[in-house]
């Protein structure tokens, strides 16, 4: 069948083409797209960074629809069926798509609000705490309070064993927005309180757990700073696409643990999807809540100016989503 798919042709050049899509194979489903979340990688690749190749290509891997095919050898799933795409590949920015069904979750029949269900991102923050192992009481520090922070910051409050959580972010307006879950800290880390509570958890011998998601040079040294000197954990939530530099005397010394929440770091990674599913069925994580930004499939302009939102952060940015007919 014939499709719209989004390619990125030239860096910041978008077009929409007509593509074959082929019938779903073996082990796969056909999906009407009804929202597509933007990824910080999206973001990257429509600039012509960090592609998997050359020019065109596709993008979109947060897809959320419709079955309306399956090969032979699905189960468990029906023609009708809303599902949403916990992995399976990176050219779903298209009217439809095909997936494999062990890649997917069901999402509640009724449903028709498709933005709530962009919860591919969610999917790596419970791959994420579940690494962690978060015991009884563990102090966490939680650097960057965009998207992904935010929602590990929901998963912190609403689903774990976390004592004491502390947020830095240098954007009042998300450390705000990280206000509403109640950790028992947030700062901005310039600001004296920020540098005096940082002086205060390094005395203390760090943090038994450091989340890092702001993806800038001091952030990531800020992290390695507080992470416990004994045994502690230091967790790469972002995405590092530039070179870091680090003290490795310390982290050999301290015995720090370092952790990735990278979907290749978990061969049962496709199992989180049903499972995340019923997290936000049970309303531990709640993804609508982040999405600030949202422009329809075919309209070009608002595209674009997702987008560049997306990379600029700009007009209170924290998620963007794509939405279908």
């Amino acid at each position: 069948m014939k499709t719209d798919a989004l390619f990125v042709v030239k860096p910041n050049i978008i077009e929409i083409r007509s593509v074959e899509l082929p019938e779903p194979k073996y082990d796969e489903l056909q999906v009407k797209t009804k929202a597509m979340g933007i990824c910080a990688w999206d973001s990257y690749l429509y600039r012509g960074m960090s592609a998997l190749g050359s020019h065109p290509y596709r993008i979109g891997h947060e897809g959320v629809g419709i079955v309306i095919g399956m090969g032979q050898g699905v189960k468990g799933f029906a023609i009708g069926d809303r599902i949403f795409a916990g992995t399976g590949g990176d050219e779903m920015m298209a009217s439809h798509f095909n997936v494999k069904y062990d890649c997917v979750a069901k999402i509640p029949e009724d449903e028709d609000d498709y933005v709530k269900w962009v919860a591919e991102p969610t999917v790596c923050v419970v791959n994420l705490l579940n690494k962690t192992n978060i015991q009884p009481a563990d102090s966490v520090v939680l650097i960057g309070a965009g998207y992904m922070g935010l929602l590990t910051l929901q998963g912190l409050m609403r689903g774990s064993q976390a004592g004491i959580v502390t947020v830095f972010d240098t954007n009042p307006e998300r450390l705000a927005v990280a206000r509403e879950y109640a950790p028992d800290y947030c700062y901005d880390p310039t600001s004296a309180e920020g540098r005096a509570h940082i002086e205060r958890i390094k005395c203390e011998g760090g943090a038994n757990i450091v989340i890092e998601f702001a993806a800038v040079p001091e952030s990531f040294e800020l992290a390695c700073e507080l992470t416990a000197n004994i045994q502690g954990k230091l967790v790469l939530g972002s995405w590092h696409r530039e070179p870091r530099t680090f003290n490795g005397t310390r982290w050999h010394t301290t015995g720090l643990e370092i952790l990735n929440l990278s979907p290749n770091s978990n061969s049962r990674f496709r199992d989180l999807t049903s499972r995340t599913a019923i997290l936000v069925k049970k309303g531990v994580y709640d993804t609508k809540r982040l999405v600030t930004h949202t422009a329809h499939f075919g309209d070009m302009d608002a595209l674009n100016d997702i987008f560049i939102k997306s990379i600029k952060k700009s007009e209170g940015y924290i998620k963007g989503v794509v939405l279908f007919d």
